[in-house]
């Protein structure tokens, strides 16, 4: 369990220890995470706290959450070449859809498409 600091969310020091976890390799890459079940009892935090870790990693390209044949739906490490760093400049939105998309709309109007999972947005 980590030693919390009550100056930072504890979904945020979750997701930092994760991250720190997946760098060193204790999760590799295309490896499954433990459940959130298994995430909330190691951490000592409720559920709904491990999927706002999971839906943070995910948005930062480092998992994917999906079903793959014989498991259960699952977080999976995601490989590094399957992410592309998208920058987002002044003016641009990003929207997702139901269906796995994200629709990056330039401050030009010009409308790029990208699947939500093989992505990561980058601010400047």
């Amino acid at each position: 369990m980590l030693d919390f600091d009550p100056e930072r969310a504890i979904w945020r020091q979750i997701a930092d220890d994760i991250r720190r976890k997946i760098a060193a390799g204790v999760y590799a890459a295309g490896s499954r995470l433990p459940s959130e079940t298994d995430l909330s009892q190691g951490y000592g935090v409720s559920r709904t706290t491990v999927r706002t870790v999971i839906a943070s990693l995910k948005s930062n390209g480092l998992v994917v959450v999906e079903q793959r044949p014989g498991h259960p739906r699952s977080t999976y490490v995601r490989t590094v070449d399957r992410v592309e760093d998208v920058i987002l400049g002044p003016g641009d939105t990003v929207a997702y859809t139901g269906i796995g998309t994200a629709v990056l709309t330039r401050a030009t109007g010009e409308v790029e498409t990208y699947g939500a999972d093989e992505i990561r947005i980058v601010g400047r």
